[in-house]
């Protein structure tokens, strides 16, 4: 398996990687102390971390989309792999760009497709049909049913529920445990029972 770069310190997504049988070498995060992370050399920058060698690809494990982003165009622009890391429930027909992460647990129906960058966390649900973005993240536990459309860089908080037919504009924020019946616009930010 590959020897893999983890830019961000995430325990979630370093414990997927080791699991799927790949070796992580370090980890690249400005907010990480001196020394190491949990026996791994650390790297307080992206530049610092392309400087090193002895990884294959990097695995982008940053929630926030927009810092997702640049971390993204930052090693794609050095010509650095972001291979997928699939640990949770596929089904067929899943399309995807450079650097999805689909962490334990988290299920992906039939025929979604996923832009660049798309973040799924621990006990996410993403339905039949779905669309989503780049740079995307959905929070633990949130459910997409089905034919839902994910603008770029939106935030799908944990625990929400995103009703089938949707669309969730770009950049837009989801609250947690939010129900969103209805359409929401690019840059909003919704929550509730139902979202508003």
């Amino acid at each position: 398996m590959a020897r893999l770069l983890l830019a961000g310190a995430n325990h979630e997504t370093l414990v997927l990687a080791r699991h799927l049988g790949h070796t992580v070498v370090a980890v690249a995060d400005p907010g990480v102390g001196d020394g190491d992370w949990h026996g791994l050399p650390v790297h307080r920058s992206d530049a610092d971390a392309l400087q090193s060698d002895g990884y294959e690809g990097t695995i982008l494990a940053i929630d926030d989309p927009e810092n997702r982003r640049r971390a993204f165009g930052t090693y794609a622009g050095a010509g650095c792999p972001l291979p997928p890391l699939i640990g949770g429930d596929a089904a067929e027909g899943l399309c995807h760009g450079h650097g999805l992460l689909v962490q334990r647990h988290a299920v992906v129906s039939v025929d979604c497709r996923f832009g660049m960058g798309v973040r799924i966390n621990i006990g996410a649900t993403v339905m039949h049909d779905a669309a989503v973005g780049d740079f995307v993240t959905i929070a633990p536990r949130a459910v997409l049913l089905g034919r839902v459309t994910v603008g770029d860089g939106a935030y799908i908080g944990a625990s929400a529920t995103v009703m089938g037919g949707v669309t969730i504009g770009q950049r837009a924020v989801i609250g947690a445990a939010a129900v969103v019946t209805r359409d929401v616009d690019d840059g909003a930010v919704v929550k509730g029972n139902p979202a508003r």
